[in-house]
């Protein structure tokens, strides 16, 4: 893993060069251009002089002609209406003169129209200076009650280009509406009545800027009408933004169509702490995005109560989300054995070690199905000698070694496999190669961090992989039988990274298709699936298992957490959570509120308790609750009770510092103690603290020959048991797990 902890709590500003660039992130809280239509005194638009209506059975969509942006939005099903932009303010187009250098936002207008019953086009042409500078087009297709923005055609005249067009307020709603709200679900989600909420906008990412990377899902509604925001073209941003005093709040949504990325900007390049940002120069590329500008406003009629309008909402985007692409990773215990790293004065787990945790790890869970990251396997430890990947590191059991350990491991029904990376380079690697090392916006070779010793370099994936990359890939398949999976690192977390290389530009769309997608192909051609590091939205439905979600992060409308990536993401991945939190309880409440399934690192000597506790209480619970869609939620001051599918219950509160989870009436899970099914064939407890527990057995068990197992790394000892009608009583030593079997037979016994 590549990427600070302590950061994903930190969001950056993007730092701008230049004042037009700065003016094009903030444009739609300028006042309004005087050409524009002005609100009238009470802030009620006018209706506009001449008006473009789309229609279909489901929604009505008034746009203005004059200004090329919707006005009004209609639900025929109950009349409801929402209102399209809301300020009287124009588009705004940013603009690069190549020479001389400089940029510029302009508002603009549309010269032209033309429109059909269900789409509508408006060809826009921005002048920089008086001078014709680009001209595009914006297209708006109704189909029922879906709405896409789409932008296309882009004439550039040199010396100018297009960076972006801003939309910022395609959707508005107004504190007078009634029941008016607002959410959103980039950090995992949050909500807030506009009423109650801050005036504010989604803080850009440190990376990426408008982008959200994680789900670039934003709403907005009232008690009669929502609607919600994919910005389906991955580089382009979306926004979401309070503004107004108490009683005159206003909430707008919208994105901003990037065309090109901006080379006069500065970069967090996740460099070491306090390094600079790195800026643009005039020599500096505007990089072609290379993917189509749109985004989907989808529009539903609200019942009930509009505080939970937004699960109906995600359910609808749940449904049109990729599948998970396998489900190989849904029954296991997923989780790293550090190795070696050039620092270490001695290695952490060399293979006999690493076989001997695998051991431990099978006897302690029943021998349930395990894969096994190994960190640190190659050169002289973790991050090093990439992109070489030809020497297992000899200090922890070399070639012969490792390939025992894998044997023994698929003997423990463990999938050992190797934990690699396609983005760090190193000089000292026998395959250095200047020519695939990605380009800084200044030009320079993009040096990144000492991660373990030596300094990296980031590797242009896009060149790569249209070089050496796929040989690397095939060798590494061949060369240490890989089965089933392996773990690339960093390739998820940078779905996104642009290469400013003048010989080889590519933005992060040309990185992601021909090179993060072909890692991921090319591996598959061999028969093994890739897992990575962050939950990214382009990665859906390419990758199925992530090792952690990021965040949560306050929301900055002042609004309350909800369940929202779960929600939508809930049939398409699984996760982990990021981060250190105050305590293992706060980060156990906080995996089954994000739908995360707990990884850990383990060494040689780690302590037994930190994968019991994680696969226990963390990753037992998990198998039973994946997939299942939430259909209701609740929250009552810091208390929430999670509703899902199949009438399960997760109740919990992070100020109290309580967890239940039940199915239906049979509770499985309380605070630390956890006696939960492992499929039909057997039931597991465990508690951090002594206890006794009732257990619920399956009807067609019979008491009499119910048996329980205390587990142990050498040795299995049955427990007394005692039943009552379809129950079954055990009392539970302190973190030593206890299965329940049908009969002895089962619990091989005899």
């Amino acid at each position: 893993m590549q990427t600070d902890p302590e950061l994903f709590s930190r969001r950056h500003f993007l730092q701008w060069t230049a004042a037009g660039t700065a003016a094009a992130g903030a444009q739609w809280l300028l006042p309004a251009a005087d050409s524009q239509e002005q609100p009238a005194a009470d802030g009620e638009r006018h209706a506009p002089e001449q008006t473009v209506v789309l229609e279909s059975p489901e929604l009505e969509v008034t746009l203005d002609a004059a200004s090329g942006l919707p006005w009004r939005y209609r639900l025929i099903a109950n009349g409801a209406t929402l209102r399209g932009e809301d300020f009287g303010e124009p588009i705004s187009a940013t603009l690069c003169r190549t020479e001389p250098w400089n940029f510029q936002t302009t508002p603009t207008a549309p010269e032209s129209h033309h429109a059909t019953k269900t789409a509508a086009t408006f060809r826009f042409a921005a002048t920089l200076g008086g001078s014709p500078a680009v001209r595009f087009t914006l297209r708006y297709r109704l189909s029922g009650a879906t709405l896409l923005v789409e932008m296309d055609a882009i004439e550039e005249t040199a010396p100018f280009q297009l960076i972006e067009v801003a939309l910022p307020q395609l959707v508005t709603v107004r504190e007078s509406d009634d029941g008016a709200w607002l959410a959103h679900g980039d950090e995992g989600g949050s909500h807030a009545m506009l009423a109650q909420a801050h005036a504010g906008s989604l803080p850009p990412n440190r990376f990426w800027g408008k982008v959200l990377g994680t789900l670039p899902i934003v709403m907005v509604g009232t008690t009669q009408a929502l609607c919600v925001q994919e910005t389906t073209s991955y580089m382009d941003g979306t926004s979401l933004a309070v503004r107004g005093d108490a009683g005159s709040r206003r909430a707008a949504m919208g994105t901003f169509k990037v065309h090109r990325v901006n080379g006069s900007a500065c970069y967090d390049l996740n460099l070491e702490h306090g390094a600079p940002l790195n800026c643009g120069t005039q020599n500096t590329p505007n990089l072609l995005v290379d993917q189509p500008s749109s985004c989907r406003l989808d529009f539903l009629a609200v019942t009930g109560d509009p505080a939970k309008a937004w699960i109906k909402a995600g359910q609808l985007v749940r449904n049109r989300m990729p599948a998970i692409p396998t489900h190989f990773y849904d029954d296991k215990y997923v989780y790293g054995i550090r190795c070696d790293e050039p620092l270490f004065p001695a290695p952490a787990a060399t293979f006999e070690q690493c076989h001997e945790v695998v051991s431990r790890v099978s006897a302690l869970i029943d021998g349930a199905p395990q894969i096994v990251h190994l960190w640190g396997w190659q050169f002289r430890g973790k991050d090093t000698g990439y992109p070489a990947v030809n020497v297992v590191n000899e200090r922890i059991g070399g070639y012969d070694g490792m390939m025992r350990l894998m044997e023994q491991g698929a003997a423990l029904n463990a999938t050992v496999t190797l934990s690699d990376n396609y983005d760090d380079a190193y000089r000292s690697s026998p395959a250095w190669d200047e020519a695939v090392i990605a380009r800084r916006p200044d030009g320079q070779l993009w040096k990144s961090r000492s991660w373990t010793g030596e300094q990296s370099y980031i590797l242009g994936l896009a060149k790569y992989m249209a070089g050496p990359g796929p040989e690397r890939v095939r060798y590494t398949c061949e060369r240490y039988r890989l089965r089933h999976t392996t773990h690339v690192d960093v390739l998820s977390y940078y779905s996104i990274r642009n290469d400013w290389d003048p010989a080889h530009p590519a933005s992060g769309i040309r990185n992601l298709l021909e090179g993060r997608y072909k890692v991921l192909h090319d591996f598959a051609q061999h028969g093994v699936d890739v897992s990575s590091e962050a939950l990214r939205y382009p990665m859906i439905g390419h990758i199925s298992c992530y090792w952690y979600l990021t965040g949560p992060a306050p929301c900055p409308f002042g609004g309350t957490a909800i369940p929202l990536v779960p929600l939508i993401y809930g049939n398409s991945a699984v996760w982990g959570l990021s981060g250190a939190h105050s305590d293992a309880t706060t980060t156990r409440i906080l995996e089954r509120f994000y739908g995360a399934c707990p990884h850990s690192i383990l060494r040689a000597d780690s302590d037994p308790t930190v994968f019991l506790d994680a696969f226990y209480l963390g990753v037992v619970p998990f198998f039973i609750l994946r997939g299942r869609t939430l259909q209701d939620f609740e929250r009552l001051g810091d208390q929430t009770r999670i509703h899902l599918e199949g009438d399960v219950l997760i109740e919990s509160s992070l100020e109290a510092k309580t967890i239940r989870i039940a199915l239906g009436d049979t509770e499985v899970l309380r605070d630390d103690a956890v006696f939960c099914p492992i499929g039909d064939e057997k039931i597991a407890c465990y508690s951090i603290s002594p206890r006794a527990v009732t257990v619920s057995l399956p009807p067609s068990w019979k008491p009499a020959e119910v048996t329980a197992v205390a587990l142990y790394a050498d040795r299995r000892e049955p427990v007394p048991i005692a039943g009552q009608g379809g129950t079954a009583r055990v009392t539970l030593e302190a973190r030593r797990p206890v299965m329940i079997y049908p009969n002895k037979t089962a619990a091989k016994l005899v």
